[in-house]
């Protein structure tokens, strides 16, 4: 029996197998017809489009060219011809240029044999070219290019693969893992190469035991040295301050800053780019929630609608209150079905009407509720009646800043209050005044 370890203070037990388990195998999704590809899909400015319409473009080209370190490069996941470049809305970074491909012609990958490069042969120059040539980034929010993420990392005391997830819904890591873990483990172990970590680690939180085993065994026979610690399903686990917690003992005081974390994501995208010189044209997608007939986990090529992947998994079977880009508690919402995929979709909900609970907003109750289930401690009703207040700068010195918009004290709250949202809205505006 292996001892699961958690976080201390706050967090939330919530039920991981609504409404499924997620132990299906990986799908393909179709090749759209039509990709839109949105110029940022990352932390940093957008890139800067480099084609033209009326351009016939190949898989894996160029579309936008990152110009700065914190920007990444954007290629095409189909080949085709440029049919339009237009200002969208995403969800998580309101309106940005993106080019519009129509498929048309062969692909240069697809279908074929790729030549394999050896990457242990690579210096850590070459290879941190590549990462930055093939656009790769962290492939969830809020997508730091991974140039920039080892540039601040060349001291770095922890290396982390982060397997824990700890939203409901979302399977697609453990998906990730169990379909292709000797790929992302050799990605991981090209990380190891490039920040030369004093020590590595793979948190995982698994819940029984068969499954413990298997991963085990996975890591058994790898190249590289990688220990391996199981959580408990508890929320947030996954977030960076709760993952230290579980490294626990012999790394006390560990922070963020000491340590690089990555997901399994971006280890296997890591993979691909230095041993098949591949950019960033895909990603797995979860695709769940109770409107969704048929919930799956699919390989799925940036650009490809939200519609489309909802209709591969049988379409509705009830009308969505709600669709989310990302996990039900710190996911954006998103209000078109032409939405595209991009390198940070991770999964995508349509909620029914009981799932969201929605109710009327009310006054707050002082119960102390969400002061009980906050990982960072604070006081979200106190930070949220100064924001009420527009009192920016008192919310801040009282810990808005450290608060991660993780979501546990909105989903406690009795009174419905939109304290998560109001988070937001106060850390843009004091971005804004600086």
């Amino acid at each position: 029996m292996i001892h699961a370890k958690t976080f201390r203070h706050g967090g939330l037990r919530l039920a991981q197998d609504l409404p499924w388990t997620g132990g299906l195998p990986i799908g393909n999704a179709f090749l759209p017809v039509t990709a839109l590809i949105p110029l940022k899909q990352h932390a940093g400015p957008a890139a800067r489009c480099v084609v033209q319409k009326g351009d016939f473009v190949r898989e894996g080209a160029m579309i936008g060219k990152g110009e700065r370190g914190d920007s990444a490069h954007i290629h095409a996941p189909i080949p085709g011809v440029v049919r339009d470049i237009r200002r969208i809305r995403t969800a998580s970074d309101g309106p940005v240029e993106a080019v519009e491909i129509s498929l048309q012609g062969s692909f240069d990958r697809l279908g074929k044999r790729v030549e394999r490069y050896i990457w242990s042969s690579m210096s850590r120059a070459d290879m941190f070219q590549t990462l930055r040539d093939r656009g790769v980034v962290e492939m969830e929010e809020p997508g730091r290019p991974l140039g920039e993420m080892i540039a601040s990392h060349e001291r770095c005391s922890f290396l982390v693969l982060n397997c824990v997830e700890s939203e409901p819904y979302i399977r697609t890591e453990g998906a990730l893992m169990s379909a292709r873990g000797k790929e992302v483990l050799d990605g991981l172990a090209i990380l190891q190469k490039l920040v030369s970590p004093g020590h590595t680690a793979a948190v995982f939180d698994v819940r029984e035991e068969g499954e413990r085993a298997s991963i085990l065994e996975l890591l058994g026979k790898s190249e590289t040295s990688v220990e391996a610690c199981f959580a408990e399903p508890r929320y947030p686990q996954d977030m960076p301050n709760q993952l230290l917690a579980v490294l626990g003992s012999g790394r006390a005081g560990a922070t963020p800053k000491d340590a690089f974390i990555v997901r399994p994501s971006t280890a296997l995208a890591i993979y691909e780019a230095l041993v098949f010189a591949k950019p960033v044209m895909e990603r797995y997608v979860t695709v769940a929630g109770g409107a969704i007939k048929h919930p799956s986990v699919l390989k799925t090529r940036i650009g490809t609608s939200i519609g489309d992947l909802i209709e591969e998994c049988g379409g509705f079977v009830d009308a969505p209150e709600k669709l989310v880009v990302g996990g039900p508690l710190r996911g954006q919402p998103v209000f078109s079905l032409d939405s595209p995929v991009t390198k940070l979709t991770g999964g995508i909900l349509a909620l029914t009407r009981e799932e969201t609970n929605r109710r009327r907003t009310e006054a707050c109750i002082r119960c102390g509720r969400c002061l009980e289930v906050c990982p960072e401690r604070l006081a979200p009703c106190e930070l949220f009646r100064f924001i009420e207040k527009r009192r920016y700068g008192e919310a801040m010195a009282n810990g808005l800043g450290d608060c991660t918009c993780c979501g546990a004290c909105g989903y406690v709250c009795p009174s419905r209050i939109h304290l998560v949202e109001a988070f937001r809205f106060a850390n843009k505006a004091m971005g804004a005044a600086k």
